[in-house]
């Protein structure tokens, strides 16, 4: 599978000089756990909610005054859009991440792919594998009207 599929909504990004306040409000705003901290449209960090809780929050640190990229993990592991879902969930394991920027030719980022969205698209093929088992494994019952007519070898790829 393609990694284009995670590069359908765009990312939220932020540069690494902003304050961690703006970036508070950007994760309440966008409704979501992390930003990618860009320079030149290239990933330069991450910085999550956790992240703020910990360092900035937990140290009882003033948002205002400190900057993001005094809080973001730097140099995060990255995977180009022409690789496969196998390479991205290699690279996740190996570096134990849970999100992962998805870049373009030029390294610019493009996408984002968070360990929640390989959890759905494994949800969604375990759903489909289901179905397809299923289907092959309970066919429909034969009405007994037409018992008499079914040779002995049908009856038997029941069992």
């Amino acid at each position: 599978m393609s990694l284009h599929k995670f590069c359908q909504r765009p990312v939220v990004t932020i540069s690494p000089e902003e304050n961690v306040l703006a970036a508070c409000k950007l994760l309440r705003n966008e409704s979501i756990g992390c930003v990618v901290a860009v320079e030149d449209g290239k990933p330069c960090g991450i910085l999550t909610d956790r992240d703020i809780a910990l360092t900035v929050a937990g140290n009882n640190r003033d948002p205002e005054r400190i900057k993001v990229r005094d809080v973001m993990t730097t140099n995060p592991v990255s995977i180009p859009v022409n690789r496969k879902l196998a390479d991205l969930t290699t690279l996740m394991h190996t570096h134990h991440v849970r999100r992962v920027p998805i870049v373009d030719d030029h390294s610019k980022v493009i996408g984002l792919v968070t360990l929640d969205d390989l959890l759905v698209l494994l949800s969604t093929e375990m759903v489909d594998m289901r179905e397809t088992v299923s289907s092959a494994l309970f066919r429909p019952p034969v009405p007994i009207e037409h018992l008499e007519a079914l040779s002995l070898d049908w009856i038997t790829s029941y069992l």
